[in-house]
């Protein structure tokens, strides 16, 4: 007799890893040129001096880093006044390069727990703006990292303009609703264009928010797509504010 509830999982998963890279309109990545160093300014006023910052601590690291990420263009930039730092990473991938749910498992949530931080306080969709102009609800967490330093942090995820719905959850293990919801969506329109945007600060955001330095960049980012939202629609994409 056939064991119809362990046949279907099974089944469910092949299905799964077969639409995990299949694109079914042949869709063929067009990709941006690289933008993203000139889209974040590098010289703010307010005092602050800027560094771009490799992906990570050794060029094996940030060779590991870059293959796993497979980004079309990438940007990791930190900006310094006196003892206070905050930084700016976007990532960038043109349509037909990687799904939805790959790229909403690389958050703070998995990988800086994974790699021995801590997450404090967590706080969901938070309303943001710049110069008085709505930015994309972001996702707050305040980490304390290995060696006892507190680190804030704010991240967004866009694809085609619209902001991919983390839900009112800590994301250290993806959620199986969203990740099959985003490979049946990624069966039907293909992998979209996505960036992965994150913000980090040594202070509390609301000591810089304001900041002539700090607007600056959440300018770029917001010519970028973090501003004003489409019309609101499903999880994964399809529109969240």
């Amino acid at each position: 007799m056939l064991r119809w509830y362990l046949i279907v999982p099974a089944v469910g998963l092949a299905l799964a890893i077969g639409v995990q890279f299949f694109e079914p309109f042949g869709e063929t990545a067009k990709p941006r040129p690289k933008h993203l160093a000139g889209a974040i300014p590098g010289r703010v006023p307010g005092g602050w001096m800027a560094r771009d910052l490799p992906l990570g601590p050794t060029e094996y690291v940030e060779e590991v880093v870059e293959r796993t990420l497979r980004t079309d263009d990438i940007l990791n930039r930190e900006y310094r006044r006196g003892r206070v730092t905050f930084g700016v990473y976007v990532a960038y991938w043109g349509a037909g390069k990687m799904p939805t749910r790959l790229v909403a498992s690389h958050t703070p949530d998995r990988c800086w727990t994974e790699n021995g931080w801590s997450c404090e306080e967590v706080r969901f969709n938070v309303p943001t703006t710049a110069a008085g102009r709505a930015l994309a609800p972001a996702q707050w967490r305040r980490f304390r990292d290995p060696g006892g330093g507190t680190t804030y942090t704010m991240f967004w995820q866009l694809i085609e303009g619209r902001s991919y719905d983390f839900g009112d959850r800590f994301n250290a293990i993806p959620s199986p609703l969203e990740w099959w919801k985003d490979a049946v969506q990624q069966a039907v329109y293909g992998s979209r264009e996505q960036y992965f945007v994150r913000l980090t600060s040594s202070v509390p955001f609301e000591e810089i928010w304001n900041d002539p330095g700090f607007v600056a960049v959440l300018s770029g980012l917001e010519k970028l797509g973090l501003g004003a939202q489409p019309a609101p629609g499903a999880r994964g994409g399809q529109g969240k504010d």
